[in-house]
């Protein structure tokens, strides 16, 4: 759990200084013969969360292939259960795999990513998901800048901040508000 909660914590923070740790829980785990799949995949998880943190992108490449790769055949049901959400976190898997593919500079990857994250949080009501999504969503429109991209953008940066401030999440809700101010100067 260190080595996907601390990355998360990170994110969420803007903290950084303990994301060597979760690198180190994370490989010793992965280093296990004993592991268990789901283990495997919280370790995993917590890798590519470092990867986006850090703007790696040959770790964010490997971290995505893993995840993905998860998704196909092979994997028990128990754990493919474990690949729609991130254990622990409640995140979708397919944000985590957005923010991956927006990583490797993979946007139109990353929106279709992004856009199975939106239908499964507001299907499944997780609103503190959906709103850190539709602000992941953001960065990629405005990286991709393609028609439309600015108008939708735009109106789900408007939904993270309504969703964020609804719930109380004052680090995302500044997220949103200097995203917001960027497009206004």
């Amino acid at each position: 759990r260190t080595a996907l909660l601390i990355p998360i914590i990170a994110r969420i923070t803007g903290q950084m200084d303990q994301l060597d740790i979760a690198e180190e829980a994370a490989k010793i785990v992965l280093s296990s013969p004993d592991v268990t799949p789901r283990i495997c995949m919280t370790a995993r998880c917590g890798l590519a969360m470092l990867a986006v943190l850090r703007n790696d992108v040959a770790s964010a490449e490997e971290q995505y292939a893993a995840l993905e790769s998860a998704r196909g055949i092979g994997v028990p049901a128990s754990v493919m259960a474990t690949v729609r959400t991130i254990p622990i976190s409640f995140t979708p898997t397919a944000h985590l795999l957005g923010i991956l593919a927006q990583t490797m500079g993979n946007l139109d990857q990353a929106m279709t990513h992004f856009e199975d994250s939106l239908t499964l949080c507001r299907s499944a009501g997780f609103r503190p998901a959906l709103a850190w999504t539709c602000c992941d969503i953001f960065d990629t429109l405005l990286l991709r800048n393609g028609s439309g991209d600015r108008t939708k953008a735009m109106a789900l940066l408007e939904e993270s901040l309504v969703i964020s401030s609804e719930l109380g999440m004052r680090p995302l809700m500044e997220r949103v508000l200097s995203r917001r101010d960027i497009l206004t100067a």
